[in-house]
C-alpha cells in the first residue's frame, strides 16, 4: 500500500473526465483501495478526491471471444504472451475540493490529464475533513490512512444526529462507542447530559460495574431506570399530552377536562397535595357545568389511561435526576411491550426536558432513540403515535436551546421524514434494502449513487459520515468499545448451549428432590 503523499498514478482522460465531478487514475505505483484519499496538485492548491471504485483491466482479456477459444484450445494466453505488462488498475474518483493554506474551496475546474495524484497526506486530510483533534470524539479510523475520526462535539450534535443501519450491521456497538466518548469527555470541554430510550435493553451493561481489568467501568456516571417502574405525576401532565394520550377528545371535551385539572393544581398549591387520576374522576363527577355523556367519556377514557399502570401523583424519576452534566441515564423499554405505553414514556420525557432546557433549568443535553421508526414513523398520524410530535418538535427547534435528539434505526424508510431531515449529521452503516437506500439518498445532503453504491458493500462496524459533523462524506472503521458487552451480545450458537444447560440442570434438580 502506497503511504501519505506518495506519488502513486495519473490523471487520464476518459469519457467522463477528468471534469470538476468525476476524474479517472491510472495507478503504476502501490495499491489504491475504495474509500481512500488522493489529491492532486492544481493551479488553485491541491484538489483532494475520494476512490470510489477501482477497476483492473487488461487489453489481452478485453475480448471475451477471443479468450474463450484461445483456453478452448489448450493454450495459455499468460504463457504465450506478454499479459502482465498490460494490466492496469483505474481509479475511479470523485473530487470533493481544493485545499489550499487551511483554507477549502469547491473544485470548479478539472485538472489537466496527465497530472500526478498522490496518495493524501494526514495532515491534509484532518484539516480538509474538519476533525477536531484536540477534544473531539474519537470514533475510529480512516482505513488506509492511519487518520482518527475525532468529529467535534457542536457539529455532531446541535443540528442532531441520525444513524442508520440494517439489523446487524454494527449499530448498537457504534453507539456505545459514542456514548463511551461523552462519558469520558472532561468537564473543560464541555459535558453533555445524556438520555437512551432503549428499545432491547443494549445497552444496561453501561450501568453495571466491571469486575475485570480489559473493559471500562462507567458505573459512576449511569444510571439504569426500569420503564415497568416509571411513574408519571398526574398534576405534571399538560393538557396537549392528555389531548394526545386521548386521541377522540373533542374541543368542548378537552376545555372541559383542563378546567377540572387547573381547580385540582389550584387545590394542591394551597395545600391539598398533589392528585391521581382518582381524584380526577372524582371532580369530573362533582363538575356541574360538565354534560353527563361528557362525563361518561372522559371517565371511560381516564379509566384506560390507568390500565398502562403508568401514572401516580408525582414523577418517579423526576426530570431534575434524569439528566446531568457527563451523566448517562438508560431508560430501559425492554421490559414493557405495550407500544403506546413505550410512546407515552418517550413523548413525556422528550417534552418535559425541552421544555426545562428552554427554561435553561437542565443542562444541554441528547435524547438518543432506539428504533426511532417505532417513535416517530412516517406513515401515521399524529394521533396515531404519541411521541411523533413532539420528537419532530425537538428536530425542528432543538438547536437553538441545546436540546439534540440522535435518531436510531434498521428502517430509514418508515422513519418521519421530517425528524430524519432535520438532522444535520448522518452516520450510515451497511444498508441494502433498495427502499432505505432511496429514502437515504433523498434525505441525507451529500450522498451520491456513488457512494450510494459503497453504502451497500460496507462491512460490519464500518461507517460513513456525511453532513455537519464533517467537511466532506467520510468512511472509516468503528473503533473497539472499552464497555462490557451487552446480555445480549450473544452468538446464537452461545444462546442454544445456555437453553441446553438450564434445561439440564433444571432436570437434575428435579430429579434430586424426587
Amino acid at each position: 500500500m502506497a503511504a501519505g503523499n506518495e506519488e502513486i498514478g495519473t490523471v487520464i482522460s476518459s469519457i467522463d473526465g477528468p471534469s470538476p465531478s468525476a476524474l479517472d487514475v491510472v495507478i503504476y505505483a502501490g495499491i489504491l483501495h475504495r474509500g481512500q484519499f488522493v489529491e492532486i496538485d492544481y493551479s488553485e492548491g491541491r484538489m483532494v478526491c475520494l476512490v470510489t471504485d477501482v477497476v483492473k483491466t487488461n487489453r489481452y482479456f478485453e475480448r471475451v471471444e477471443s479468450v474463450k477459444e484461445f483456453e478452448r484450445a489448450g493454450k495459455k494466453l499468460f504463457e504465450q504472451f506478454p499479459t502482465s505488462e498490460w494490466e492496469y488498475l483505474v481509479a475511479k474518483t470523485r473530487p470533493l475540493g481544493v485545499y489550499d493554506k487551511g483554507l477549502v474551496k469547491r473544485s470548479t475546474f478539472p485538472p489537466s490529464p496527465g497530472a500526478k495524484v498522490k496518495v493524501a497526506a494526514k495532515e491534509t486530510l484532518e484539516d480538509f475533513l474538519g476533525l477536531d483533534l484536540e477534544k473531539g470524539l474519537m470514533l475510529g479510523e480512516i482505513e488506509h490512512h492511519g487518520v482518527s475520526v475525532k468529529l467535534n462535539l457542536s457539529r455532531l450534535f446541535q443540528k442532531h444526529l441520525a444513524i442508520l443501519a440494517m439489523s446487524g450491521a454494527g449499530k448498537s456497538y457504534l453507539v456505545s462507542v459514542l456514548l463511551e466518548e461523552l462519558l469520558e469527555r472532561k468537564k473543560e470541554h464541555g459535558r453533555l447530559g445524556v438520555i437512551v430510550m432503549d428499545a432491547h435493553g443494549e445497552y444496561r451493561s453501561f450501568a453495571e460495574p466491571v469486575s475485570d481489568k480489559k473493559h471500562t467501568d462507567f458505573s459512576s456516571k449511569s444510571r439504569f431506570v426500569r420503564a415497568s417502574e416509571i411513574q408519571i405525576g398526574v398534576p405534571k401532565l399538560s393538557i396537549g399530552l392528555l389531548a394526545a394520550l386521548i386521541p377522540g377528545l373533542s374541543a368542548p371535551q378537552k376545555r372541559d377536562l383542563a378546567r377540572v385539572i387547573e381547580r385540582l393544581r389550584k387545590e394542591m398549591k394551597d395545600g391539598l397535595g398533589p392528585f391521581d387520576f382518582n381524584a380526577v374522576k372524582a371532580e369530573i363527577m362533582k363538575d356541574s357545568e360538565m354534560k353527563e355523556v361528557t362525563k361518561m367519556a372522559l371517565i371511560g377514557w381516564i379509566m384506560s389511561l390507568e390500565q398502562l399502570h403508568l401514572f401516580g401523583k408525582t414523577d418517579a424519576p423526576s426530570i431534575s435526576d434524569l439528566v446531568k452534566p457527563g451523566q448517562l441515564t438508560i431508560i430501559d423499554l425492554s421490559d414493557v411491550i405495550d407500544l403506546k405505553k413505550k410512546q407515552i414514556i418517550v413523548a413525556y420525557y422528550a417534552r418535559k426536558l425541552f421544555d426545562e432546557r428552554r427554561a435553561k433549568r437542565v443542562p444541554p443535553f441528547s435524547i438518543v432513540v432506539e428504533e426511532a421508526h417505532q417513535f416517530a414513523p412516517e406513515r401515521v398520524s399524529k394521533e396515531g403515535s404519541i411521541s411523533k410530535h413532539v420528537i419532530e418538535t425537538i428536530a425542528r427547534e432543538g438547536r437553538k436551546f441545546g436540546a439534540g435528539i440522535c435518531l436510531i434505526s434498521q428502517r430509514p424508510v418508515n422513519l418521519s421524514t421530517t425528524a430524519i431531515s432535520q438532522c444535520g449529521t448522518h452516520i450510515i452503516l451497511r444498508v441494502t434494502n433498495p427502499y432505505d437506500l432511496d429514502h437515504i439518498k433523498q434525505t441525507s445532503e451529500g450522498i451520491d449513487q456513488r457512494t450510494v453504491d459503497m453504502i451497500t458493500s460496507l462491512r460490519t462496524g464500518e461507517a460513513i459520515i456525511v453532513g455537519e459533523a464533517v467537511n466532506y462524506p467520510v468512511f472509516f472503521k468503528v473503533r473497539k468499545k472499552t464497555v462490557q458487552d451487552s446480555r445480549h451480545e450473544k452468538s446464537l450458537e452461545a444462546s442454544a448451549l445456555e437453553f441446553e444447560e438450564n434445561r439440564e440442570e433444571a432436570r437434575k434438580e428435579l430429579d434430586d428432590l424426587l
